[in-house]
C-alpha cells in the first residue's frame, strides 16, 4: 500500500491496522481510560514497529526530537504520538511508573506489565528512577497532578532554578497539556513552587508581584487570582484556558491613571500573550484567538454603555461566546456577582435577533459612519 495523509484520529488507527502495525495506548491515553478522563489532547501509542515502517504508513510523520516522543502525526486536529519499543512486552520508559500502564483497544483490556495497579489509586507520585533530562520529572508531574488526583512535593523532583529548561516545543506541549486538564491550577502551582515559572515563563511570574485590593478580590495577589479563574471553567478548552491564564498579564506593566489602577492593561496583556505563545510555537490561529480574548476581556461589563459601532464587530466575532465565558470565570473568582455576565448574555441575544432586521442593520451602519467623520 502507498503512504497516505491521515484524515482523523480513528482513520490513523485504522491505517495502523491496515499496515499490520501493532500498537497499545500508553501514558496519558491509557490513564485517561483508567480514570475515565475525557479530552482532545494527543493520543499516545506504544508500538514495536520501526520508524521506517511508520514513515511508510504516514506521509506526514514528524520526528519531534523530544523525550517521550519518538514520532508524531497530525490527524484532523488531533496529534498521535508514537513511543517505539523493542517489544510491547516492555512498557515505554517514563519518569513515573503510573505512566507505564498500557491499554489494548482491540481487547478493551488494560495491560500492567510492571504491576503498577496498587500505585494508580495512591495519592502520591513516585519517580521511576529512569535517566532523563532533569526537568522531565517536574514537568510530567505537573501534567499528572493537573489531570488526575496525584500530589507531589516540588523539592522531591530534582529540578531547581538555574537548571536546564525544556526546549520551546516541549514547553508548548506542556502548557497546552495543563490547559486541557481538569485542574491546571495544580500543575501551575507545582511549577511555580519549583521556580520553573519564573525561569521559563517570566510573563506569568510577574503577576505574583502585583497585590489585588481585598475590596474586589478575596483570593490574594494577581497570580492567585489567575489560578482561581481557571477553577471556574465549565470545560477545559485550551484557547479559553490560555486566555484566562494571560488575561491580566498586562497589569504588572500598566500605569495608574486617575481612579484606573491598571489603565490599558488589556491591550498590554494582549501583546504579552501573543509574544509568549509565539515564542513557544503555538499555531497562529491559537495566538490570534488568545490575543483577541485578552484584548477585549474588559468589554463585556461595558457593553450596555458602549455605542453600536464599538460593540458590533465584537458581537460578530465567532470568539464572542468564549469572551463571555472568560468574563464569567473572571467575575466568579472575585467579589463581583453574576449580574453583569447575564446582562452581557442578554445584550448578545438582542444583537443576534436585531441582526436579522435590515432596518436596524442600516441604522447601525449610519451610526458607525457618523462616528467616523
Amino acid at each position: 500500500m502507498s503512504a497516505v495523509t491521515p484524515g482523523d484520529g480513528s482513520g490513523a488507527l485504522q491505517r495502523l491496522k491496515e499496515e499490520n502495525i501493532p500498537f497499545l495506548l500508553c501514558g496519558y491515553s491509557s490513564l485517561d481510560r483508567y480514570f475515565r478522563v475525557g479530552g482532545n489532547g494527543p493520543l499516545y501509542l506504544a508500538t514495536d514497529a520501526s520508524l521506517v515502517s511508520l514513515a511508510k504508513a504516514f506521509d506526514t510523520l514528524e520526528f519531534p526530537g523530544l523525550p517521550l516522543e519518538d514520532a508524531s502525526v497530525q490527524d484532523n486536529g488531533r496529534r498521535l504520538v508514537f513511543r517505539c519499543v523493542e517489544s510491547l512486552a516492555e512498557p515505554p520508559a517514563a519518569p513515573f511508573r503510573v505512566l507505564r500502564l498500557m491499554y489494548d483497544t482491540a481487547r478493551s483490556t488494560f495491560i500492567d506489565r510492571l504491576e503498577v495497579y496498587p500505585e494508580l489509586r495512591a495519592p502520591g507520585l513516585e519517580t521511576d528512577g529512569v535517566s532523563s533530562p532533569r526537568w522531565l520529572p517536574l514537568c510530567e508531574a505537573a501534567r499528572l497532578v493537573s489531570r488526575y488526583h496525584y500530589t507531589v512535593e516540588a523539592a522531591r523532583l530534582g529540578w531547581s532554578r538555574g537548571n536546564e529548561l525544556p526546549p520551546p516545543a516541549y514547553q508548548r506541549d506542556l502548557l497546552a497539556g495543563l490547559m486541557g486538564s481538569e485542574h491546571p491550577q495544580r500543575g501551575l502551582a507545582l511549577l511555580n513552587e519549583a521556580g520553573f515559572v519564573e525561569e521559563a515563563w517570566p510573563e506569568l511570574a510577574d503577576m505574583a508581584r502585583v497585590p489585588h485590593g481585598k475590596d474586589f478580590h478575596p483570593e490574594g495577589d494577581l497570580w492567585e487570582h489567575t489560578l482561581a479563574t481557571l477553577e471556574h471553567r465549565k470545560r477545559p478548552d485550551v484557547v479559553l484556558s490560555l486566555s484566562l491564564l494571560l488575561h491580566d498579564s498586562g497589569k504588572p506593566f500598566a500605569q495608574s491613571v486617575g481612579d484606573k489602577r491598571f489603565d490599558g492593561h488589556a491591550e498590554i496583556g494582549a501583546r504579552i500573550a501573543a509574544r509568549l505563545l509565539r515564542r513557544l510555537g503555538f499555531p497562529q490561529e491559537t495566538v490570534s484567538s488568545v490575543e483577541f480574548l485578552v484584548r477585549y476581556h474588559m468589554m463585556p461589563p461595558a457593553l450596555k454603555v458602549l455605542p453600536a459601532f464599538r460593540t458590533d464587530p465584537i458581537f460578530a466575532s465567532p470568539l464572542f461566546p468564549l469572551l463571555l465565558e472568560l468574563y464569567r470565570a473572571d467575575a466568579a473568582s472575585s467579589y463581583a456577582g453574576d449580574e453583569g455576565y447575564y446582562e452581557a448574555c442578554r445584550l448578545y441575544k438582542v444583537w443576534q435577533k436585531d441582526r436579522g432586521n435590515p432596518f436596524l442593520v442600516e441604522k447601525r451602519r449610519r451610526q458607525r459612519a457618523r462616528m467616523r467623520r
